[in-house]
């Protein structure tokens, strides 16, 4: 009896391997195109306590595990969470009643103690946090929709979480890497770039000075849909690069970017592409943004060429509005960088040579440097040096993220500061002191004439009028992530793969 079983077994395996090849084998013949959405295999299997779908797309096995008990018994915040900090200020304050305390592990979290999280990186190497969270950790923050936190971890999973008590409501396995993209939520489906920050640069580009088409042919790229409710995964598209950057969703249409240069106009309904542009640069982590009919992209210079640049293009046809050449960016901080925009303001950070000069090749430290254009046009407005301070272009290759609240730039900086700017002229109105002695890159979140700072290990409260510290709050490893804010509770994810939620009572 237990050889026939084990027959059995090994036949099951291998019927299942020739259908899920013959599945992407028919996928590669349906377009002559790199990409390809056919579904060509869904398993179910009902358990007690959860359902597990395996499903197959192009050839391909998404494991997802639902826990119908799970879903919340009501909703809050909005139906759709359509782009990067959900507004294109960037600003995710939420509306609702609630203040709620919980904090969820995921699927391959390092534990909660920061003495070991020091001793490792101090015998590794200052580099472990970067390197741990882009291969296992939460690169990004949050997204909340209808009553569930969307999380995307590098480590491959995708969750759904009860925003009232921290419950897992469904976790999705993807077999690649996920990195900068916040789950995107549009009438029930659910959207997450494939393609995380482990790759090689093409043709032996150094990573100080950008890079190649990043992360092309380096594991399994594209655009995902699943089911919001469940999880269970609906199409996919494959592309050559890597899709970080978040992309921005706009009337059932998502527009979205990938290393390789290309922007992308797709149904969400239905996973078609409706065009594709194409910019000699690479989309990294600028996640999309939207003004009056233009999508936004930022791109970091390709190899041997630097092609950094913010480009705008028609959101109809995907004809170009404008680009924005910016050959005074270092490493790939253009393509990095999240802008924001604010009654026909674009803002955006990057790390250049000061006030857009050339280098000095005898000494290539690169500053903060402060954009600010037409989001319409593409003209350039102002630029302006963000603080005294150098660095190397190898420490660090992000971006600096700004937010945008009433006119003014809440912008942090490479000398761990927050800086106020008046938009319109470019007059500093205050500088915080120093939050951290390394630099700052994620945007603050405003809420009720206060900015929610996350530094590190330290949620910072600022004064929006002057930049007093009003409050802190030691809690885990955030690194870079934008916190949002959910009624009157802060949800933020870490580096160590935790998601948690603080009453900001409890911070106050």
């Amino acid at each position: 009896m237990e050889l026939k079983e084990s027959v059995i077994a090994i036949i099951i395996v291998v019927l299942l391997i020739i259908s899920g090849g013959i599945g992407f084998y028919l996928g590669k013949l349906s377009s002559s195109k790199i990409y390809v959405t056919t579904i060509t295999k869904t398993m179910t299997a009902i358990k007690q306590n959860y359902t597990e779908y395996n499903v197959y797309l192009n050839g391909i096995e998404f494991i997802d595990i639902f826990y119908p008990q799970n879903l919340p018994n009501s909703t809050i915040g909005p139906k759709n969470y359509v782009m990067f900090g959900l507004t294109p200020n960037r600003d995710p304050v939420i509306d609702g009643n609630l203040s709620v305390k919980w904090e969820t592990p995921l699927i391959g979290n390092f534990e909660q103690n920061l003495t070991l999280w020091n001793d490792i990186v101090n015998h590794v190497g200052k580099s472990f946090g970067s390197a741990y969270r882009q291969a296992t950790g939460i690169a990004v923050g949050p997204t909340e929709a209808n009553g569930i936190v969307y999380v995307a971890s590098d480590a491959g999973w995708i969750y759904g979480i009860n925003v009232f008590n921290g419950k897992i409501i469904f976790e999705l396995y993807t077999p690649g890497t996920l990195s900068m993209w916040e789950p995107l939520i549009w009438n029930g489906i659910g959207l997450v770039g494939l393609g995380g920050a482990m790759f090689d640069y093409q043709q032996g580009a150094l990573n100080a000075f950008g890079g190649g088409h990043r992360g092309q042919y380096t594991g399994i790229n594209g655009l995902l849909a699943f089911n919001a409710t469940n999880g269970k995964p609906l199409w996919l598209i494959l592309t050559r690069a890597q899709a970080m950057p978040t992309g921005v969703i706009v009337n059932g249409v998502v527009y979205w970017d990938t290393g390789d240069g290309t922007i992308y106009a797709t149904n969400i309904s239905n996973g078609k592409i409706l065009w594709e542009y194409h910019y000699d640069g690479s989309g990294n982590m600028a996640s999309l943004d939207y003004y009056d009919g233009i999508v936004i992209a930022g791109f970091s210079q390709s190899y041997p060429m630097n092609m950094s640049a913010i480009v705008g293009v028609y959101a109809n046809n995907g004809s170009l509005a404008y680009i924005i050449k910016l050959p005074f960016a270092t490493t790939s901080s253009a393509g990095d960088a999240v802008m924001a925009v604010w009654n026909g303001y674009l803002v955006d950070g990057i790390l250049g040579f000061q006030k857009g000069n050339l280098p000095i090749l005898s000494n290539i430290d690169s500053r903060e440097v402060l954009i600010v254009a037409n989001v319409t046009t593409g003209k350039i407005i102002y630029i302006m040096n963000i603080t005294n301070i150098t660095t190397h272009p190898s420490d660090t290759n992000n971006g600096f993220n700004p937010e945008i609240v009433n006119g003014i730039i809440y912008q942090p900086t490479i000398a761990g500061k927050i800086i106020a700017i008046n938009i319109s002229n470019g007059r500093i109105l205050w500088e915080s002191q120093q939050l951290t002695k390394g630099w700052l890159q994620a945007e603050p979140t405003y809420y009720n004439g206060m900015l929610f700072v996350p530094a590190g290990n330290t949620i910072y409260v600022l004064n929006a009028s002057n930049g007093k510290i009003i409050a802190t709050y030691t809690t885990q490893f955030i690194m870079r992530q934008q916190l949002i804010i959910v009624g009157n509770t802060i949800i933020e994810t870490s580096g160590t793969n935790w998601v948690f939620a603080i009453p900001i009572s409890e911070i106050l």
